[in-house]
């Protein structure tokens, strides 16, 4: 049994063969979008770049939050509040994720857009 290729074949593989590359671009490429964290003090919001390295002190209700950005990603490293479950809660880097210290009215959360294709611990 002999087999021919004709134009139309090596057409046709060539289009199966360009999706097929096109579709692991899309699956590994490196989206590096831009992510702010957002500090929300009594209604008054401050945008910070997660691509810098600071140390912030912000005045709450009842004293001082102090947020670190590091890495990329944000973190509460001290408060006024008794139980410290902000500290506790640990570092934030993916759009949507947050913490909060609610006794000193200090909430930091990532703004940016999530891949619909992610999967979180709730969906598990």
């Amino acid at each position: 049994m002999k087999f021919h290729l004709r134009i139309f074949d090596i057409f046709i593989f060539f289009i199966f063969a360009a999706a097929v590359a096109f579709s692991f671009v899309k699956i590994f490429e490196n989206k590096s979008e831009k992510k702010n964290l957002i500090v929300q003090i009594r209604g008054d919001k401050y945008a910070y770049s997660l691509d810098k390295e600071l140390d912030l002190e912000f005045d709450g209700l009842i004293g001082k939050s102090f947020v670190k950005i590091s890495g990329g990603s944000a973190y509460f490293v001290d408060s006024p509040c008794d139980n410290k479950v902000c500290v506790e809660a640990g570092k934030i880097s993916k759009p949507n994720q947050w913490a909060a210290c609610l006794p000193n009215g200090v909430i930091i959360f990532i703004e940016g857009e999530t891949k619909e294709e992610e999967i979180d611990a709730f969906a598990n």
